[in-house]
């Protein structure tokens, strides 16, 4: 993407650059041949935490290598490359944990981070889920010599049973780090459950769980909001990449099915709510787009603050409205369970509460903007 300047901040096009468009070549190939509506099927009914094929195929297809920077021997398309992946991904449902892989793999080049985390992220050995503080559970950190000592929980460890390591975000000295700890280190637990999509989560709860300090992403203690403004853009790419299918679905099945004769995209009613959730899909992605090309552009202002949380709103609350309307537009066969309409439905419903809700962005988002702080 590019930016026109102006006296006040870049502004972009939307337009894509050769190798972004190239990189959404790859990835909407990629996952429109390993994720289709049956492999789907096939993966929830085994139980499995991840779709191991498509996780190696995204792995062998240098998709993570091309959004690193040029100095991590990348092609340098950041979070906005990353994005515009996940859109894909979220247009097939693909179930592997790519949002929150990329991101710390983005954070671990961009930060510092683990010895040889990143050639396990870039050779599909290192899965990542990322543990945020949540309104009812946290974790906390003491010091005991040169080690960091964890305990606390996160209810909501968003596909915890498919990741290798965490990257968990806790409390110290009045500040929020981030450490990637392996996922079977001692004092880590986990309780699995099933979410509305069928994909696989977990409470994971600290007991005295021991870090070292080269454990930390961004020793600096600066990584937490760079890596939380990141996954909200990469959580709101899947929810936009979803609703646009979602409408793309919607509006085939209404102008093929009939009623009274004529096809039901010929009800003004039907049309109009097509197009709302249109309308809403695109937003999603534009709000999106913005944020993660502010990011990348590596700007220091209100843009960067704001833009993430714009996106993350924009994606709970449209988000919402679209899956309902195309749910609802399919009439009777929209809760059948066999038609894949409802995946999406269900995908997006959960995503809407993924690390914080609509109404807590949006009272962030108003500090934000009142006075510039970022909680």
């Amino acid at each position: 993407m590019s930016a026109t300047a102006t006296a006040t901040a870049p502004c972009m096009d939307f337009g894509l650059s050769a190798d972004e468009a190239g990189l959404v070549e790859i990835a909407s190939r990629l996952f429109a041949d390993q994720s289709s509506d049956e492999r789907l099927v096939e993966v929830e009914r085994s139980g499995a935490s991840h779709d191991e094929r498509l996780w190696a195929a995204v792995a062998q297809s240098g998709i993570l290598e091309a959004v690193l920077p040029e100095a991590a021997g990348g092609a340098g398309l950041g979070i906005t490359g990353l994005a515009l992946v996940l859109r894909e991904q979220g247009r097939r449902l693909g179930r592997i944990p790519l949002a929150t892989t990329g991101v710390a793999a983005l954070a671990i080049a961009a930060l510092g981070g683990p010895a040889g985390a990143l050639a396990g992220i870039l050779d599909g050995t290192v899965r990542v889920a990322a543990l945020l503080p949540e309104t009812r559970s946290a974790i906390a950190a003491t010091r005991r010599g040169s080690e960091i000592v964890l305990d606390g929980a996160v209810e909501l460890g968003y596909l915890a049973p498919s990741a290798t390591h965490h990257l968990v975000f806790f409390r110290s000295e009045g500040k929020t780090n981030v450490a990637m700890v392996p996922a079977d280190r001692d004092g880590v637990d986990r309780d699995d459950w099933v979410g509305i999509s069928g994909q696989r989560h977990a409470a994971v709860r600290f007991s005295d769980v021991r870090v070292a300090e080269d454990e930390l992403i961004g020793p600096t203690g600066d990584a937490a909001t760079w890596i939380r403004s990141r996954l909200l853009v990469a959580a709101a790419a899947l929810q936009a990449g979803a609703c646009q299918e979602a409408v793309r679905r919607t509006a085939a099945y209404v102008s093929e099915r009939e009623q009274f004769g004529r096809p039901l995209s010929t009800n003004q009613g039907v049309a109009m709510r097509a197009a709302d959730a249109s309308i809403d899909a695109e937003a999603m992605e534009l709000t999106m787009l913005d944020a993660a090309f502010h990011l990348d552009e590596g700007r220091n202002d209100a843009r960067v603050a704001q833009g993430p949380l714009i996106a993350a709103w924009w994606a709970r609350e449209a988000g919402v409205r679209v899956v309902h309307a195309t749910q609802h537009l399919h009439g009777g066969m929209g809760a059948d369970l066999d038609n894949p309409i409802h995946r999406f439905f269900t995908w997006v419903r959960e995503l809407d509460v993924l690390w914080v809700a609509a109404e807590e962005i949006r009272q962030e988002l108003g500090r934000v903007v009142a006075d510039g702080s970022v909680s």
